[in-house]
């Protein structure tokens, strides 16, 4: 068997609860029959794993994907050409909460099982997910729990994961926007085809309810996500605007 010709080194920035999960899968079709390497979120193992692979098997990969701020100190991830996609701040934590409640984080589960689930307990333990996540992944350096920057003022932060997500990503999508941002992976990448189902889909049923008061303890929770994103939203809509994409996909919702 000919093995496919390389495509271009990609790595996706997945940043929890941002439909990254249904762009893995895409990632992942596009990509068979290629080397792929998966961040965790557990920087020292994923140090371990790929430290412990062959050389032969390390040049071999042509997508990194996975849970991992925006340095990994893996050099040929921080490198490569680099793509994510950004939520609405409230609605991303709205989700994060849902499905913490559902027993979904592993390492929650002890402190916030799903039978005794307590919203306003969560929303005020201090997790570090529920905090401006987006503007964290897009500066800190591999150890989210030791990111450098804790030493930087807010404004400081909020400019530098602007200038990373406008420098160093090279494209950006938007998941209230997810079938156009695809299409311009797609179109931007030379992709074949895509076809997706979306995951972890919301589907009817016992839901949190969130009251007034717990979304505006999110949205004070998340000043410098908000700031990153209506900047980030701003810009893609506007590059919209100035272009009218050629959608290729085959959505099954």
């Amino acid at each position: 068997m000919v093995r496919p010709g390389p495509m271009q080194r990609l790595r996706f920035l997945h940043i929890p609860k941002t439909a990254g999960t249904t762009m893995v899968h895409i990632l992942r079709a596009q990509y068979r029959s290629r080397g792929q390497f998966r961040f965790t979120g557990d920087a020292d193992d994923d140090t371990r794993r790929y430290q412990a692979l062959s050389e032969q098997n390390r040049e071999r990969i042509e997508l990194f994907a996975g849970h991992a701020p925006i340095t990994t100190g893996i050099g040929p991830a921080d490198s490569c050409t680099t793509i994510t996609i950004l939520r609405e701040p409230v609605s991303r934590v709205q989700s994060f909460c849902r499905h913490v409640s559902e027993g979904k984080s592993p390492y929650l589960l002890a402190e916030f099982p799903p039978a005794r689930f307590d919203l306003d307990a969560f929303l005020w333990s201090g997790n570090d997910e529920l905090f401006n996540l987006q503007t964290k992944m897009l500066v800190n350096h591999r150890h989210s729990s030791a990111p450098w920057s804790a030493d930087l003022s807010d404004s400081k932060m909020l400019n530098s994961a602007v200038r990373n997500l406008f420098d160093r990503v090279v494209h950006f999508g938007l998941q209230e926007h997810f079938r156009e941002s695809v299409e311009r992976f797609r179109s931007a990448f030379g992709w074949g085809p895509v076809r997706y189902t979306m995951r972890n889909y919301v589907r009817s049923g016992k839901r949190l309810q969130f009251r007034q008061h717990h979304l505006q303890r999110i949205a004070e929770l998340n000043r410098l996500d908000m700031e990153l994103y209506r900047i980030a939203a701003a810009q893609f809509l506007s590059e919209r605007a100035s272009q009218e994409p050629v959608l290729a996909l085959d959505a099954g919702l």
